[in-house]
């Protein structure tokens, strides 16, 4: 009774700790992060693992220096990666994930995240224009992407699964040149090696298109390499920019070529009718990846992939041997670890479910489409400013652009220190990016809690370290 009364004291002093900080997070004056070099934090953190527990009070300290040097990705000036923000919604599914503690691989132990993942891939499903589809969350985009990879080598060479891949010939898979690594990592994990990756050129707007994809596709015959699929982008990492869909549609079907669309980053946008043209072509495909952590203000992480056949997943991934698991009884047909990479699989379904219900599909609308807004107007603040350039047309979300420095500077190595110096100080966290005009700082747009005043604040805070920074070395 003593230890749980402790624990209970405990636990709403972390409570406590855990809404400062999201408070905190929320005041544009707090620092983004509390950035400390790697040796200075080992000095001011204890990482050593004790022989003798340290009990509630030391677990407590322990949590208020975490917070303390986290970074905080709820802040307005966290502008850095594809995933931020803070939903309220998704951080209670987490909570309530976390407290309930069950595997996604049966009904049996998980009956309610079963039914709801199951709810949540045939609303999803709904928006690919497939008739019949299936899917399932995966633990991010990188292993989603890995799902297309095997079904789409397994579907067109139907022995590999059972005899390996000793017997296939060389295969390729044709991506674009601006596609995410994961694809890279794939490769390497199916057997058709890095090599097997054809990166196919893009357009000025950072589109693969479907002359470019044609005449890569014959230069890969010529090589005596087997192509057996296409991967188009919704929404390329460093741009934004979505690959013409439905041309590369056209050449996957003339050429029997498994179609894959990896929408990690910008599949959320499906969700808005303004922004459907981005994906026509898409009912055509074979498989979709969408990540609702990186636009939907899910906690990491939630992603989903989605197959345009039912029955492939099953077919081309169960296999029968875990009688200690899988049993046939009459719910076993909701089992979801038969057609899963994983055994134990996190439940990913609570914290979007409740999300989706909390916000609405009208609200997550009108949430996607002003992050839309938010970069249109981030890239007319650049254009409009003298001290600015913008480095790549705004395709979608990231806005592409840097400080202008004299020709006598070396603009990569400045923009790159600039960049470092609003981290290192807490006033912004953003990225950046190399494109063939240069090294860009890539800020995106995705948390829908941000307004125009966060967003001419982050301008203020990188023009003001650039002219101190440039006063430096001129």
């Amino acid at each position: 009774m003593k230890k749980q009364l402790a624990e209970e004291a405990t636990l709403r002093e972390i409570f406590d700790l855990m809404q400062n900080w999201i408070d905190e997070s929320r005041n544009p004056e707090t620092p983004v992060i509390n950035y400390l070099a790697p040796d200075e934090l080992i000095q001011k953190f204890d990482f050593g693992l004790r022989e003798q527990g340290g009990g509630n009070e030391q677990m407590l300290e322990e949590v208020r220096q975490y917070l303390t040097y986290a970074v905080r990705t709820a802040n307005p000036a966290y502008l850095n990666q594809l995933f931020g923000g803070f939903g309220f919604p998704g951080f209670v599914g987490e909570l309530i994930t976390a407290l309930t503690n069950t595997s996604m691989y049966t009904y049996e132990v998980a009956p309610l995240a079963t039914l709801m993942e199951k709810a949540l891939i045939e609303k999803m499903l709904s928006f690919t224009g497939w008739e019949q589809g299936e899917g399932i969350f995966t633990s991010g985009g990188s292993q989603s992407n890995l799902y297309a990879m095997l079904l789409a080598r397994n579907a067109t060479f139907p022995g590999v699964k059972t005899e390996g891949i000793t017997a296939l010939p060389k295969l390729a898979v044709l991506v674009s040149e601006r596609s995410h690594f994961s694809l890279l990592k794939g490769a390497n994990t199916i057997g058709i090696g890095h090599n097997g990756v054809v990166k196919v050129k893009v357009d000025e707007r950072g589109r693969m298109r479907g002359t470019a994809v044609a005449q890569a596709l014959e230069e890969t015959l010529k090589k005596g390499m087997v192509p057996f699929m296409v991967c188009s982008t919704a929404g390329t990492t460093e741009t934004g920019s979505f690959d013409a869909i439905d041309e590369i549609a056209d050449l996957a079907e003339k050429h029997g070529l498994w179609h894959h669309v990896d929408g990690s980053w910008g599949g959320s946008l499906i969700l808005s009718d303004k922004y459907q043209s981005f994906f026509k072509g898409l009912e055509r495909a074979d498989s979709f990846t969408w990540n609702p952590h990186k636009l939907m203000s899910i906690p990491l992480t939630c992603s989903a992939f989605m197959a345009k056949n039912k029955g492939v997943m099953k077919r081309e991934i169960q296999s029968n041997d875990a009688d200690y698991i899988y049993h046939d009884y009459d719910n076993s047909e909701y089992d979801t670890g038969p057609v899963s990479l994983s055994c134990g699989r996190r439940v990913d379904s609570l914290k979007l479910w409740l999300s989706w219900n909390y916000w609405g599909e009208n609200g997550y609308r009108s949430r996607v489409e002003k992050c839309i807004n938010l970069a249109h107007y981030a890239t007319k603040k650049v254009e409009e400013s003298d001290q600015l350039e913008l480095m790549f047309a705004t395709e979608s979300l990231n806005v592409n652009f840097r400080f202008v420095v004299p020709d006598a500077i070396d603009a990569d190595d400045f923009n790159k220190k600039l960049r470092y110096n609003l981290v290192q100080t807490g006033k912004a966290m953003v990225n950046f990016c190399t494109l063939e005009s240069g090294l860009s700082i890539r800020l995106v747009l995705l948390n829908p809690d941000l307004n125009i005043s966060d967003i001419d604040r982050f301008f203020e805070r990188f023009i003001s370290a650039g002219q101190v920074i440039l006063q430096e070395v001129v």
